[in-house]
């Protein structure tokens, strides 16, 4: 598919997941007046506390990938931290799968003379570890409480829809425990020499991420216990905003219901087939909180979902629109397909 056929259809598909997103909260929260005033009942202290959670939850994102690029000997600063976590909320949001995610921050982790291996593999393993989390205290909540289940419609088809996330999981296990197998291969097709164009940059590189994947995945350095320990402590203050808010908005939410509904909320939101889960975590997290589908239910999913997704959205889009300016448009192509794995 051509690219600018591509880039209109994910345009469409955007601007209609707003839209139903935006009549569907409408909706489930008695209307925006509503919404306004239910919002509006979260005290200036709450909202502080609110704040300081935030900051956090946003901390805790930047370990998850500082830590990993740490285990190879790079240094991601906190300011280039923040620049790439705002880039991240931003592109996930544009696609179904969040494919652009992964190319824009190597595009961003290149201005800063990052080779593309060291970028992938640490940007790879990032995902992977935060789903193998979620997937780990999600799945152990809705089996240990019975008051916590999905929509019957979905809860019918759970295994289809999860068999992905698992197959990706187990594919991610076995490249970090069993590379050798994808390592021979690799190394059959090089045959020993670069092969040309595309395909040898390509071959080279999965070559080069395999190997790299792997020694991440097996380091026994601290530094990959922190990375595993920051992923955990990422889910624990999205799970501490969630139950924060439904407090505030007078929602019942007791600390091992808190852990089920919001762990599997952060899960919908990676797994979702919809640009960003636009919507879609939102009404599934209010489900999750009371089926009845309460006002201050939809507000408060909504607004963990502005605090912990959107807030970041702006400063993201004006981030990387301005490296990509500064690296000139056609160069930027040029640089792109000409890119070393080195």
């Amino acid at each position: 598919m051509r690219t600018r056929t591509k880039a209109a259809l994910w345009g469409a598909l955007l601007v209609a997941t707003v839209a139903g997103a935006g009549i569907a909260i409408g909706h489930f929260s008695g209307g925006y007046a509503r919404f306004a005033a239910l919002a509006g009942t979260v005290g200036f202290r709450q909202w502080l506390v609110l704040a300081l959670a935030t900051a956090l939850f946003y901390v805790f994102d930047y370990w998850r990938m500082s830590t990993l690029f740490a285990l190879q000997g790079i240094r991601i600063g906190p300011a280039l931290g923040f620049r790439l976590t705002c880039v991240s909320y931003f592109v996930s949001s544009l696609t179904p799968t969040s494919e652009l995610n992964i190319p824009a921050l190597v595009f961003m982790l290149r201005r800063e003379g990052i080779a593309i291996t060291s970028a992938v593999t640490a940007l790879v393993v990032k995902v992977m570890y935060i789903t193998f989390w979620l997937c780990a205290f999600g799945f152990a909540g809705l089996l240990l409480r019975a008051d916590v289940h999905l929509p019957p419609m979905l809860a019918e088809h759970v295994v289809v829809l999860v068999a992905p996330t698992v197959f990706l999981l187990a594919a991610f296990a076995y490249v970090v425990f069993f590379p050798q197998q994808v390592l021979r291969w690799t190394a059959q097709r090089l045959g020993g020499e670069s092969a040309p164009g595309w395909k040898g940059r390509f071959l080279a590189g999965l070559h080069r991420s395999v190997a790299a994947v792997s020694a991440l995945g097996r380091s026994t350095d601290r530094m990959h216990l922190l990375s595993h320990l920051s992923c955990i402590g990422f889910l624990a203050a999205y799970i501490f905003i969630g139950a924060y808010l439904c407090r505030a908005l007078g929602v019942p939410m007791p600390a091992d219901k808190a852990v089920c509904v919001f762990s599997v909320s952060l899960l919908i939101a990676y797994i979702s087939p919809v640009p960003g889960s636009i919507g879609v975590s939102e009404l599934l997290t209010n489900y999750l909180i009371d089926p009845a589908m309460t006002e201050n239910g939809m507000v408060a999913s909504s607004l963990l979902r502005f605090l912990c997704s959107y807030l970041l959205m702006i400063p993201g889009a004006i981030i990387l629109l301005d490296a990509m300016r500064a690296a000139g448009w056609r160069q930027l192509q040029r640089k792109w397909q000409g890119a070393s794995y080195d």
